[in-house]
């Protein structure tokens, strides 16, 4: 990829919703001199607000950051360079709203799931509880998930879940339910995809979930049935985050029609860069 005389080791695609957010060069994890990102915006609506003393779009190291300013729902480019001839691209970036054009009120969880959790089989942790909204590794952990268990307490758990082992060739688990652990524990296979759906009783309400694979951006999905899939095939599980929501209230704050509603869900917020894939 290249911007003028830039030249860049790798490049990523960012969506970007509308309205104010700060890009931020959270970690170095190689060694030597760090990567050098720059952030490309497109031609028009979208506006940068770089650090003083730093050239346009440009991140040079770890606590470096910059403002954009999105008009509408847009693309940005990140391009990453080494930033010595043998280095390393292994670094960590951070898209974070600080505020979103036309924003809907927050989703609220429904009574009907609010028994409901979530354990995963963590390596080099073992397993790990975990609420509703809460991350089982993620952003600011990342572990690879080599299992879950859906956890409800009280009362039948609307949901279902099946897993893609990461086994040679990957294979998919069977769907199971409550208090049945899908995946492995002890064997070193993270898992490379995860799908969820809604029992056919299961009325008013949606899954709002979120992952993210290592190399990856975080996703995020919504609906009666959701799945998320390595896009490479091998790359792990290092994050999941999962709710059972009313879908009359998430309904009312989005349609099929906004599109800007639908970036906002989809925006990802995290990047890591791995050296490994750079060819």
């Amino acid at each position: 990829m290249a911007d003028g005389e830039d030249r860049y080791d790798r490049g990523s695609t960012l969506a970007v919703a509308r309205g104010l957010h700060i890009f931020r060069y959270v970690s170095f994890q190689g060694s030597g001199a760090p990567a050098v990102a720059r952030v490309i915006p497109p031609n028009v609506g979208v506006a940068l607000l770089d650090m003083p003393g730093r050239d346009k779009g440009m991140l040079q190291r770890p606590g470096d950051c910059l403002v954009l300013r999105a008009e509408r729902a847009s693309e940005v480019v990140v391009g990453l360079r080494r930033g010595s001839a043998d280095g390393s691209l292994d670094a960590s970036f951070r898209l974070e709203p600080i505020v979103l054009g036309d924003e809907a009120p927050a989703v609220r969880s429904s009574g009907e799931s609010a028994q409901l959790s979530f354990l995963a089989h963590l390596a080099n942790v073992g397993d790990a509880q975990f609420a509703q909204n809460v991350w089982a590794g993620g952003p600011d952990a990342p572990a690879a998930v080599e299992g879950m268990q859906i956890v409800a307490e009280g009362a039948a758990a609307p949901l279902e879940m099946q897993v893609l082992v990461g086994s040679r060739p990957p294979r998919w688990s069977d769907w199971v339910g409550a208090g049945q652990f899908a995946g492995t524990r002890g064997h070193g296979l993270p898992l490379v995809g995860v799908r969820l759906r809604l029992k056919p009783e299961a009325v008013g309400v949606e899954i709002a979930a979120e992952t993210l694979f290592l190399g990856a951006l975080v996703a995020a999905q919504r609906g009666r049935q959701v799945e998320f899939v390595s896009a490479s095939g091998v790359d792990p599980l290092v994050g999941v985050k999962i709710a059972v929501q009313s879908a009359q209230d998430a309904g009312s704050s989005r349609t099929a029609s906004d599109p800007d509603a639908q970036t906002r869900e989809r925006e990802p917020r995290v990047r890591v860069f791995r050296a490994s894939t750079v060819r």
